[in-house]
């Protein structure tokens, strides 16, 4: 910035002067003190015999003391030289060591707010600008994941949108050219394709208000087993008969008070249900409710093809599904679990997955227990 001093000068003429007011100093204490000391010694010498020199009682300086004398002054002068060269020369290579880092500090800033998100700079020099470096790595980490966030949920969002849309508009074309009969059957299948739209528009729009951490919560105390097993028989009186839906018999009498809000809790027992009867067409699918460190547990576990290894660290991600074929012949957007995971993050607790050793997947959430 124009009119500003640089670090570098600041710092080299700090140094330097406190070079030169040390030297200074030393030296008029110095000489001071040899002053007085010569003094003395002159002062302990025989008196001239026509009583003349410095004053009564002391003898003319001869050409020996004022040489001694002199040579003080000299070496004070030199001494006070050198010690302005030497924190001259310290000064500078101090001033570059600290600077340094300081401009490729600047320049990567310069890179990143140019676009250029993966530029990272060294981590070098003291420790507070070295922290202050990978302060910046971490930020510069941030804002590339972000990036790569937003350019992934444009291109999800356009993937997701551009199939009912499809579908609605060459069912439209079709009834207004005459080529596809106007029946009950088709209105209902572009009423279907409608349908899919809103609830993805709707789900969008809940998982960017969770995520900018706007959704709004009625927070009070409820039984969370309680809420469970009601939970459970709503999704028993809509499973098809091939599947099983209970709590698990040490659940029953089980009470768990947290704070929380039910109908978002509720919205995330929902979630997790429906996908495991999604994924389960003839077994069972049963809720346990424990207590695990202070946090209330709910997990759902089911009999159904599982979740791969390769998909366990992903499946809470917005639109990751692993399998898109078939999640797309059930109509997942892979949103309910990014929505749920945010809920239960809002409630201070974190939801979980893994794979059952007997086949199926345990996916459940934790949250902190009052009573």
């Amino acid at each position: 910035m124009k009119g500003r001093i640089g670090l570098g000068v600041e710092v080299f003429a700090s140094i330097l002067l406190v070079a030169l007011g040390t030297v200074v100093a030393v030296g008029l204490i110095a000489r001071d003190a040899l002053s007085g000391a010569f003094d003395a010694y002159l002062a302990g010498l025989p008196s001239s015999p026509m009583g003349a020199g410095r004053g009564m009682g002391h003898r003319m300086l001869g050409a020996a003391e004022q040489t001694f004398i002199q040579s003080v002054d000299q070496s004070v002068y030199i001494g006070g030289l050198i010690a302005v060269v030497v924190a001259a020369v310290v000064a500078y290579f101090l001033a570059a060591y600290l600077t340094r880092p300081l401009r490729r500090l600047e320049h990567a800033a310069e890179q990143v707010s140019s676009g250029d998100l993966a530029h990272r700079v060294e981590i070098a020099g003291p420790t507070e600008v070295a922290a202050l470096g990978d302060a910046f790595n971490s930020m510069a980490d941030s804002l590339e994941n972000a990036e790569e966030l937003r350019r992934r949920l444009v291109a999800d969002v356009s993937h997701e949108l551009r199939n009912p849309i499809a579908a609605a508009r060459a069912q439209a074309e079709g009834m207004v050219d005459g080529i596809v009969p106007i029946n009950e059957e088709r209105l209902a299948s572009l009423l279907d394709d409608l349908q899919h739209l809103s609830v993805l528009v709707e789900e969008l729009r809940e998982l960017s208000t969770a995520e900018s951490g706007r959704l709004s919560y009625e927070m009070h105390e409820i039984d969370i087993a309680e809420l469970s097993r009601r939970e459970v028989a709503r999704a028993s009186a809509m499973a098809p008969s091939e599947v099983a839906v209970r709590m698990t018999a040490d659940s029953d009498a089980v009470s768990f008070s947290v704070l929380g809000d039910e109908t978002r809790l509720s919205q995330v027992m929902r979630n997790l249900l429906s996908n495991a009867l999604r994924h389960t067409h003839v077994g069972s699918v049963s809720v346990a409710i424990a207590e695990n460190g202070g946090l209330a547990e709910v997990a759902i576990r089911d009999t159904g093809e599982g979740i791969a290894e390769q998909d366990l660290p992903y499946i809470f991600e917005r639109f990751y599904r692993g399998d898109p074929s078939r999640a797309a012949e059930t109509g997942g957007a892979g949103l309910g679990l990014a929505i749920s995971r945010q809920i239960v993050h809002d409630h201070g607790g974190e939801m979980f997955a893994e794979r059952n050793p007997e086949g199926g997947a345990t996916v459940g959430f934790r949250i902190p227990i009052t009573r």
